[in-house]
């Protein structure tokens, strides 16, 4: 039961992450500007930067790691019913940033609970991330048939969602944190070992791009004129290619090393930015969208393999919390806040096309040190 409880939670919980694709749409319905959407999708993130390092360590030294997932459920529940009764922009700020200190620990939090879990029964972790990907699916649907003349109901529908996730959370296997009872590490010696620092070095510099992306391109579709449900569709089929590989996820990513992961990442993403800046009909787009498929494979899922390998136990929530942080945190600040700014400006396919050509610039400009990352590491497994 522990263990089915996880496919369940990852279903549920990733529902209200494909309803949230259509945040960005949802704010250019009730009438912000490009700018005022760079700020409600980055400042909370900001904000929640001061938080964060506190909930990723108290995520080591918990007694129950589902107990401090409970809570972040809880809390970001209250703050999407909250969201949904602010019209204006300073109140839904304030709403989405208490929204944003939580839900950028949940994620990390339950991707920790997962593979610690897994490993330690001896089961694969892809297709437990297979169903979320399937519930980011069904919710994107939810939304298109459920809300398809107005996204009023949004975050409250949200927060339905993660009413449901927090009840499933009292099934989840009781997962310790191990720094529990004993004595505390300090978060910064996470980033004592050099490859750690890269890693997430090499994440933050994809992510910019990636989560401009996430803030603008539901908008995008709608300034080109397409309705909620053909956005819904489209968001269905650009993350199809995510179910096949998270199967096969775990015996993929014993293939090669994280770091030609990384690099394929960037080439891939710096294509689709360049080919959905020039597209404007939807059959392009789902076709542009197809290499989408890397940023979970490149930069979410085998840093998170790589990461439970690599680091301390003591500290595997501290390292997820990073990298999640790293992702949504300081690559949603720069992408999302300066992307607004220079898209009202610019408009946003110039901006998608100058993310492209940057993103293959820098896997250029990577490869070097990459090659050595990957030479030293070969010579610790010989040794």
């Amino acid at each position: 039961m522990r263990y089915i409880s996880l496919y369940i939670y990852h279903f549920v919980y990733f529902l209200m992450v494909g309803a949230a694709t259509f945040l960005p749409k949802f704010y250019g319905e009730i009438g912000m500007t490009d700018g005022q959407i760079g700020y409600l999708t980055s400042v909370p993130t900001l904000v929640a930067l001061a938080f964060s390092p506190m909930l990723g360590s108290l995520a080591d030294r918990v007694s129950k790691k589902r107990y401090l997932l409970s809570f972040l459920l809880l809390m970001m529940a209250a703050a999407c019913f909250l969201a949904g009764r602010c019209g204006h922009f300073l109140a839904l700020l304030a709403a989405i940033s208490f929204y944003t200190i939580f839900y950028t620990s949940a994620q990390p939090l339950s991707t920790t609970i997962s593979l610690e879990y897994t490993r330690e029964i001896g089961k694969p972790y892809g297709p437990i991330r297979l169903l979320g990907t399937v519930g980011y699916q069904a919710g994107a649907l939810l939304v298109g048939a459920v809300l398809s003349q107005s996204l009023g109901s949004l975050y409250p529908l949200m927060g339905a969602i993660l009413v449901v996730a927090f009840g499933i959370t009292f099934t989840m296997p009781n997962v310790e944190g191990h720094q529990h009872s004993r004595a505390k590490i300090p978060l910064t010696t996470l980033f004592a070992d050099r490859h750690v620092r890269w890693l997430y070095l090499m994440i933050f510099l994809a992510s910019i791009s990636t989560q401009f992306y996430m803030s603008f391109y539901t908008k995008h579709l709608g300034d080109l004129g397409m309705s909620n449900a053909v956005v819904s569709w489209i968001t269905l089929l650009s993350v199809i290619a995510e179910l096949p590989f998270l199967y096969f996820a775990d015996r993929i990513a014993r293939r090669t090393n994280i770091w030609n992961w990384l690099l394929i990442g960037m080439a891939a993403n710096g294509i689709r930015w360049l080919g959905l800046a020039f597209s404007r009909n939807a059959l392009p787009i789902i076709l542009f969208q197809i290499p989408g498929v890397t940023v979970l494979a490149c930069f979410e899922f085998f840093p998170s393999l790589y990461l439970n390998r690599r680091v301390p136990v003591e500290q595997s929530g501290a390292a997820q919390n990073t990298l999640s942080l790293t992702i949504f945190g300081a690559g949603k600040i720069v992408g999302s806040l300066i992307g607004g700014q220079i898209c009202e400006r610019t408009g946003i396919p110039a901006l998608m096309a100058f993310n492209g050509a940057a993103l293959l610039v820098c896997c250029a400009i990577l490869w070097i040190p990459t090659r050595k990352l990957i030479q030293r590491e070969t010579v610790l497994k010989i040794s």
